[in-house]
């Protein structure tokens, strides 16, 4: 979190501002249910530890909230069926909202705990109504691989790629064959750029380049968007135009070709 911290100021200065964190018993009594402390992702509970109450300005969910107070005030309805604690935590929570047609509140995102990581750390998560979860039935969505994943591509996409003019960030569809991302990756880390703060996965790969000042995002294919995406964009106007021009010159190269 510290390293998040230190990437969101650098891009844009003031937004960790607001930033509350959870106390430890409204963590421990979020963990209660599913089996204590150590049954949290530790990506998560440092998320809680820095950020759990509130997120200020910096808005994580198009729509609903992370805010471990309204997760935990809407568990004290105790009439409500839930999904099996043992296997799912919930960690945003879906809000009603005026153009949703539907009738019921939007989705709410879920850790999968039988389903860790290698490290340990953190947990694949999937997106569905939890209504749908407990029967059983409904679509159920995996917007990002893990929590960190989806942590990391919000944070790049609220603090650089949605600074105004928005339209100055580029994006590219690239190929979908599976070497792509790893092409990607080796042709902008020869530009310069490297890893940031946030750290990557083989599915969202962040990169900074210092000197250009810019940032990179790489998403690998996934079933919904089955193709290699690059984003990309330079605080400098002129910077920007350098940087497509060399990418447009290599795209063959970029999508496996």
């Amino acid at each position: 979190m510290l390293g998040l911290l230190a990437f969101m100021e650098r891009w844009k200065p003031g937004s960790t501002q607001g930033f509350e964190p959870a106390t430890a018993d409204q963590i421990a009594t979020l963990a209660k249910p599913h089996g204590g402390l150590n049954a949290l992702p530790r990506v998560y509970r440092d998320f809680l530890e820095t950020m759990g109450a509130s997120t200020g300005s910096l808005r994580l969910t198009y729509y609903g909230t992370t805010s471990i107070s309204a997760l935990l005030e809407d568990r004290e309805d105790l009439q409500r069926e839930r999904p099996d604690a043992r296997r799912y935590l919930r960690f945003t929570m879906g809000e009603d909202d005026e153009y949703n047609t539907t009738g019921r509140r939007d989705t709410d995102d879920f850790f999968e705990l039988t389903r860790p990581t290698p490290d340990g750390r953190d947990a694949a998560i999937i997106r569905i109504h939890e209504e749908d979860l407990v029967r059983g039935k409904g679509e159920v969505e995996q917007p990002f691989p893990t929590f960190s994943d989806w942590l990391r591509t919000i944070i790049v996409f609220r603090v650089g790629f949605g600074a105004e003019p928005k339209e100055q960030t580029r994006y590219y569809d690239l190929e979908s064959k599976p070497e792509v991302p790893a092409k990607a990756y080796d042709f902008l880390t020869r530009l310069g750029f490297s890893l940031t703060e946030l750290g990557a996965s083989s599915a969202v790969i962040p990169l900074e380049h210092s000197e250009y000042g810019a940032i990179a995002l790489i998403d690998a294919p996934t079933a919904s968007i089955p193709s290699t995406g690059l984003r990309l964009r330079a605080r400098d106007k002129a910077q920007q135009r350098i940087l497509e021009e060399v990418i447009s010159d290599h795209e063959d190269e970029l999508s496996g070709g």
